[in-house]
């Protein structure tokens, strides 16, 4: 047992924030009784944005999607006193030994795991602080794709696929349009044939896929959920005219708070996108800091690592390469850390509606077969994995 104070501090609390901050935290019950795990996040809770799809169509389901942060590791308190605490807040620098954050406090750490992932439109990142709140507002939007006849949805990515079949499976007397500006649906290193089983199936609940054309999109523009009479015109000349509108088109890294610890070092820590650079560790790519790591969709990964899946697994990697780091501080040994095997996604699972569906597994594409919809509608679209990441919260994490 080491009684050695350690301060490990995750900033970003979704897939990978999570698996680092448990597995790590657990060391608290298992032999280092003052490790001190913080966890911090602009939220009061995490939102499983992997089910905003079905969140958007059924209400209850859409409240379970939130769970409360200050509750993630209370299993691995060792004594009555409190080790590990959440705060609510944005992290504003890095620096050497610190951090600082927008409520004006400084944080010293032993141990910083950065994984602030990335932001997208709602209702991919629900824009409220609370969860009471985050409720509210996928509620409000639950309510208007209700009330709108059109539905228009830009982007024809996995988010953008899985949108357009919820809404059409739901409410098949709905005129909903998919626009995307590739040639086929779906990330382009995934096969062809689950694209035009997409397009199939999108097509069968009464979809409109309108493929090569891109949306001008006004920069007044907001997707914000509300029911807002617009007409879009495509690059084409076609006008698109819809009551509500989505765009999944992406995702953008906020890392501002490199700039400070980038200016000390006197080098670039960021790739042009704004991701975090990484050695294969992915320990912070200097090194001058050994003890930074980052992980999921803020660091520098190629995007085929950057799905939740990847996240998880990258997480592990993070979090096992810590807990040697901690235990070779205790024994004044040189650490062995683990690699990052180079590994992006093959697999891919897009529900289309609640009974359709593609998938790829081992190459193989299930795209327009039955078997696509028999797999995904057991595996993703019964509940788009939420009941997965309950088990990492207790029972009243989302009450």
């Amino acid at each position: 047992m080491s009684s050695r104070e350690i301060h490990v501090v995750v900033v970003g609390i979704s897939t990978a924030g999570i698996g680092v901050a448990r597995k790590v935290a657990a060391l608290a019950t298992n032999g280092f009784p003052n490790l001190h795990v913080t966890i911090i996040d602009k939220n009061a809770y995490t939102y499983h944005s992997i089910g905003a799809p079905r969140g958007i169509v059924d209400k209850e389901f859409g409240r379970s999607l939130f769970f409360r942060l200050d509750t993630l590791l209370t299993e691995f308190e060792a004594s009555a006193k409190p080790k590990h605490r959440f705060i609510q807040a944005l992290l504003t620098n890095v620096n050497k030994e610190t951090i600082e954050l927008s409520t004006g406090e400084t944080l010293e750490f032993d141990y910083l795991v950065l994984a602030t992932g990335a932001e997208n439109t709602f209702p991919g990142n629900v824009n409220a602080r609370t969860l009471e709140d985050g409720r509210a507002k996928l509620a409000r939007l639950y309510e208007n794709v209700q009330a709108a006849d059109n539905v228009l949805v830009i982007g024809g990515g996995a988010v953008g696929v899985e949108i357009a079949g919820e809404i059409a499976d739901e409410y098949p007397n709905k005129r909903v349009t998919l626009v995307h500006s590739a040639s086929r649906l779906l990330p382009l290193n995934f096969k062809e044939g689950i694209s035009n089983g997409a397009v199939h199936k999108l097509r069968r609940l009464g979809v409109e896929v309108v493929l090569n054309e891109r949306i001008n999109i006004p920069a007044d523009i907001q997707f914000d959920g509300a029911v807002r009479p617009t007409t879009l015109v495509g690059r084409s000349g076609r006008e698109y005219t819809s009551d509500i509108q989505f765009l999944a088109t992406g995702t953008k890294v906020r890392s501002e708070y490199m700039a400070t610890l980038e200016h000390h070092l006197g080098t670039s820590l960021r790739e042009k996108n704004g991701t975090i650079k990484v050695k294969p560790t992915l320990q912070l790519a200097t090194n001058a800091l050994s003890n930074i790591f980052v992980a999921g969709d803020v660091n520098s990964l190629p995007g085929g690592a950057k799905y939740a899946v990847k996240a998880g697994e990258q997480a592990q990697l993070v979090a096992a390469n810590l807990i040697t780091m901690i235990n070779c501080d205790t024994k004044s040994a040189k650490p062995v850390l683990q690699n990052w095997d180079g590994s992006v996604m093959n697999m891919i699972a897009v529900p289309i509606g609640k009974s359709l569906g593609v998938l790829q597994a081992s190459g193989i594409a299930f795209g327009k077969s039955c078997v696509g919809d028999i797999v995904v509608s057991r595996v993703k679209a019964k509940d788009y994995f939420v009941s997965k990441r309950a088990k990492e919260f207790p029972p009243n994490a989302n009450a």
